[in-house]
């Protein structure tokens, strides 16, 4: 019991101290007047920029799909798999709390090619908790794809609605940018329509 408050604080602690170089969606990853044209390129800031615990706590909520993900691109899943090993990056696009954030983390395996894996992560003083609902796919089920993001909404300031950018190569020619719009529903982050013009804001660069 001891040990958990302690936890607790601890944790609640480096929130707070993350909090302090929050970016706001106004200037990295918000809306603007145009839906879907003002997109955040995903690579930075490295998660090894955050406080050691909520790095652990985020690469323990990230797990599993992660491993899934080196299944599938033949990495090392020896027993010493090393989560530290993987690059990621997280992107703060909202307080949920007083002491919890929500992240944007985003991996750029060179394998993936330009669409890297896009996860939600709540953080709050108990964990973290990845808010991906599980999809269909055999790899990276509770992930989506994607290069950059934009926060639509704000209709939930905790949990505001996100649009993930993702080039697609279906097309002839040069590769067209495609949006996946997605809202928090019964408590996880679910595909949802997109505003309208959307997909023109998108590729009008």
């Amino acid at each position: 019991m001891v040990r958990s408050k302690v936890f607790s604080l601890a944790m609640a602690l480096c929130l707070v101290a993350a909090s302090s170089s929050f970016l706001s969606a106004q200037t990295t990853a918000g809306a603007d007047s145009r839906p879907c044209g003002n997109v955040t390129t995903l690579g930075s800031p490295p998660l090894s920029a955050l406080p050691s615990a909520i790095q652990e706590e985020i690469l323990s909520a990230l797990k599993p799909s992660i491993l899934s993900f080196a299944k599938a691109t033949a990495k090392d899943l020896e027993e010493d798999f090393r989560l530290r090993r993987i690059k990621l990056d997280a992107l703060q696009v909202a307080q949920t709390s007083d002491s919890g954030a929500l992240y944007i983390v985003h991996w750029g395996l060179a394998e993936f090619g330009v669409n890297g894996a896009v996860w939600i992560v709540d953080v709050n003083s108990s964990g973290a908790r990845n808010l991906v609902a599980p999809g269909e796919q055999a790899i990276g089920a509770d992930s989506f794809s994607g290069y950059g993001a934009q926060v639509l909404s704000f209709k939930d300031p905790h949990y505001p609605e996100i649009m993930i950018a993702s080039k697609s190569f279906i097309h002839p020619g040069a590769p067209v940018a495609q949006d996946e719009c997605v809202r928090r529903t019964g408590g996880l982050y679910r595909p949802a329509p997109c505003p309208a013009h959307c997909f023109r804001n998108l590729n009008s660069k």
